[in-house]
């Protein structure tokens, strides 16, 4: 069989919402051709809503490395590496809170912050970065950033609930602001 046929019933079992046969036949129609690009980009794109991450990122790095020409790609790579950094740096600042051992609750922040940092450069569009960092620069005591952040997620499309978080947010480090010292 044609990578074409495989990609066909990859197509089709999408369309069915049947993501684990799609991977499936997208995987066939690797074997057949290891080196197209948009197979693996497609690939990629229906294991990121797999929630297959780091597979996802692996096919994202191949169809960006095989046609490196191609904007979308790169876009696509970023998009997950963001989202990967976005994991990482949230662990860390969840551990922070769950911690007793000051030294080390810094050190994790500020790997988050850095984290963050990269991950909302990577995807400038990403809400979540934005709201992980504004909250990594609020436990670094650092709000004129937190706020910075929260505005430029508030500018992003985003639902009413999400919305909602940001204000609530905003308000935070806004009352934070006002009770810290000028």
């Amino acid at each position: 069989m044609k990578a074409k046929e495989y990609l066909k019933k990859a197509y089709r079992s999408i369309y069915e919402n049947d993501f684990e046969q799609a991977l499936q036949w997208f995987e066939q129609a690797l074997i057949i051709e290891p080196d197209n690009a948009d197979i693996h980009y497609r690939y990629s794109i229906t294991c990121a809503r797999s929630n297959r991450l780091e597979k996802a990122i692996t096919h994202a790095r191949l169809a960006s490395a095989l046609a490196s020409s191609y904007e979308e790609y790169k876009i696509h790579y970023d998009r997950l590496q963001s989202k990967e950094l976005t994991l990482m740096a949230k662990k860390l600042v969840e551990e922070h809170s769950e911690s007793d051992d000051t030294k080390a609750d810094l050190n994790a922040i500020q790997s988050a912050e850095r984290l963050l940092t990269r991950a909302a450069l990577l995807d400038p569009l990403s809400i979540e970065a934005q709201v992980w960092l504004a909250l990594a620069y609020i436990e670094l005591g650092r709000y004129h950033d937190a706020l910075s952040s929260v505005r430029e997620a508030s500018t992003l499309p985003q639902d009413d609930s999400i919305a909602k978080q940001l204000l609530e947010l905003k308000q935070r480090i806004t009352k934070y602001l006002d009770q810290s010292p000028s």
